[in-house]
């Protein structure tokens, strides 16, 4: 061990010596100015103009673009989170080298373009990702999430200690570009709030020789009462933070540390069934922000793509789940594909005149391309290429049984009986629900729960109930008990049923990529399979407009979930996923028996969707 340590002393200090130009032991961050509210480098007072942009959301090979068009845009820093349950492996291990996961190749980018970093390492992020950002195992076991549970601290330990090592050689101390680090996220809307967790989490940074810090909260006394506040080393963030009235809540809890809008909103959020994404105009807003050198972070300036399964929900009550989009555009100034918006452009020249220099030139867009329409083919049914029928008397959740997403089917035997109504405590997200091989009813979690009526029965009859998994709820009270499957008991008028099986279909990569080739059975939906011939391969737009619900994979890459409720009606794939020549394309379809055509396109699609959408003024 003690050979082990000198090597570590003498790697930070190598890397620091030649990673960041020679420089060591400056960029000293400290608070100070006047009222004690200003942000300090090296005795300068600074004004933090930073872009949140998140490097998982983003293909790795456009990270650099992605943050010159912010540069570009006039912001000097970078805000990103960090997901932790993209990083970690199935063994406990973590992955912070592969593809999007390059924590220091993306930090090191950062520091090579001259933007500072606001780093955000969670634990919970919140940020419209699955489970904010939190392992779903975690919901096994009676695991208090967010709070001072040992059992939660000890996970979170290792991630953060795995991350920590990732991250330490790029602290500004250190010549490198991490400026800030965020304590946990919008914990003052955290109902069950447990100060004793946010001084573990400082101690712990501390320990580990970050700092300065912050933590983003709403803009109200509410949500900055019960934290651990007043504490010379954090400085308040607010999301958002658009007036005069707002710094004061700060000044009232936390005096004397700089205070910023840490998440100021160019759009927001969209979920499936809602309106597309509406951009706000900012230009006032960063207008006083520049005028008064106040700190502020767009949030967010590109938001990317939650590819795979990373989109996570929110939680509108009872019959009111809310699953986030694949697409994460957010009406953001620089959009999905990363191209300037007419927003871009005000925002750019009210930055630049504010500070009376000369724009910089704009990078040059990606190309982009579309490709001819094909129909993909039959491949296997859904019943085809599952795990094995296991059989419970008590119903399991996904996440009981290892599995996070993806799909799994319930079978029992109904004995013969008199006619009775179907009663679930929860189904997530979406059933279909067959008795003998015929359809009776859908389950949408978005939907309150209809009445399900099983008819009179001369013999036993198969009740099978197909179960697909959305994103799990990433926002509020909600997400303490968010498991996926049939949750509870399944009751036939008042009797109990038991006897189930269960038989898991993760629908992962690997597993859709090496399924085997099946045939048709009486039930909808399929997996499709099309090949795809690419001369110049450029970014595109799949438009899976003529489909109805599921997933599309290119080349054994999960590009994420479509559905025909709108808005969204294309998939974003990006260049890096396709290759010259042949291109696999495999579609996991729940409702459509047949296939149907699909095509590229240089734009994304959307739909006009008429149901209205809660915070289309892109505020909390």
């Amino acid at each position: 061990m003690h050979k082990r340590f000198i090597f570590k002393v003498f790697f930070l200090l190598i890397l620091s010596l030649f990673s960041f130009g020679g420089k060591v032991d400056t960029g000293v961050v400290t608070f100070g100015g006047k009222n004690g509210e200003e942000f300090i480098i090296d005795g300068k007072a600074i004004q933090i103009r930073a872009g949140e942009l998140d490097p998982q959301r983003i293909p790795r090979e456009y990270w650099r673009h992605r943050i010159k068009m912010c540069k570009a845009m006039g912001l000097n820093a970078i805000s990103s989170y960090f997901m932790w349950n993209d990083f970690e492996r199935s063994d406990g291990s973590f992955d912070f080298k592969s593809g999007s996961r390059d924590v220091a190749a993306f930090l090191r980018i950062c520091h090579e373009e001259g933007m500072w970093v606001l780093f955000r390492p969670g634990p919970y992020i919140c940020g419209e990702w699955d489970f904010g950002g939190l392992p779903a195992r975690l919901l096994n076991d009676g695991i208090v999430i967010r709070s001072s549970d040992s059992r939660y601290l000890r996970e979170v330990e290792k991630y953060l200690s795995a991350i920590a090592d990732i991250a330490e050689p790029f602290l500004a101390k250190r010549g490198g570009p991490i400026i800030l680090t965020q304590l946990e996220n919008e914990y003052g809307s955290w109902p069950f709030k447990d100060t004793k967790y946010l001084i573990w989490l400082k101690e712990f940074w501390k320990k580990r020789g970050f700092g300065p810090f912050y933590m983003a909260d709403g803009a109200g006394e509410r949500f900055l009462k019960d934290l651990i506040y007043p504490d010379k080393e954090i400085a308040v963030g607010f999301d958002p933070g658009m007036n005069e009235d707002e710094w004061n809540y700060a000044r009232k809890y936390n005096p004397g540390v700089p205070i910023m809008s840490s998440e100021t909103y160019p759009g927001w959020l969209r979920h499936w069934g809602e309106s597309a994404w509406a951009p706000s105009d900012l230009t006032e807003t960063i207008s006083w922000y520049m005028k008064d050198k106040k700190s502020f972070c767009i949030f967010v300036a590109h938001g990317g793509t939650s590819f795979g399964f990373t989109a996570g929900a929110n939680d509108g009550g009872e019959g009111k789940y809310q699953p986030d989009l694949t697409s994460y555009d957010y009406a953001a100034p620089i959009n999905e594909q990363g191209r300037a918006t007419k927003e871009f452009f005000k925002y750019r020249e009210v930055i630049y005149n504010s500070l009376g220099i000369k724009a910089p030139e704009i990078p040059e867009p990606i190309a982009t391309m579309s490709f001819a329409s094909v129909t993909p083919v039959f491949y296997a049914s859904l019943r085809e290429n599952i795990g094995e029928a296991k059989k419970y008397n008590k119903l399991k959740s996904f996440e009981e049984l290892g599995q996070n997403q993806g799909m799994a089917i319930y079978r029992t035997i109904l004995p013969p009986g008199d006619a009775g109504e179907l009663v679930f405590n929860r189904v997530a997200d979406y059933a279909q629900l067959w008795l003998d091989g015929k359809r009776i009813a859908t389950i949408d979690r978005r939907k309150k729960l209809s009445p399900i009526f099983i008819p009179k029965r001369d013999k036993s009859t198969v009740l099978e109930i197909v179960v697909e998994a959305m994103g799990h709820i990433n926002f509020g009270a909600g997400m303490r008990d968010d498991r996926k499957g049939i949750i509870g008991d399944v009751k036939l008028g008042d009797d109990m049923l038991l006897n189930w099986t269960m038989s898991l279909k993760p629908i992962d990569e690997k597993s859709v990529v090496n399924a085997k080739r099946g045939r048709r059975d009486a039930f909808s939906g399929g997996h499709y399979r099309a090949t795809v011939m690419i001369e110049n391969p450029a970014d595109t737009f799949i438009d899976m407009s003529k489909w109805i619900k599921g997933t599309v994979y290119v080349n054994g890459i999960n590009i994420g979930r479509y559905w025909n409720v709108g808005p969204q009606l294309s998939l974003y794939c990006p260049a890096s996923f396709l290759k010259k020549g042949e291109n696999t394309l495999d579609i996991i379809e729940l409702e459509l028996s047949e296939a149907r055509p699909i095509k590229g396109l240089e734009k994304a699609l959307y739909s006009g969707s008429d149901k209205s959408t809660k915070n289309a003024g892109n505020i909390w």
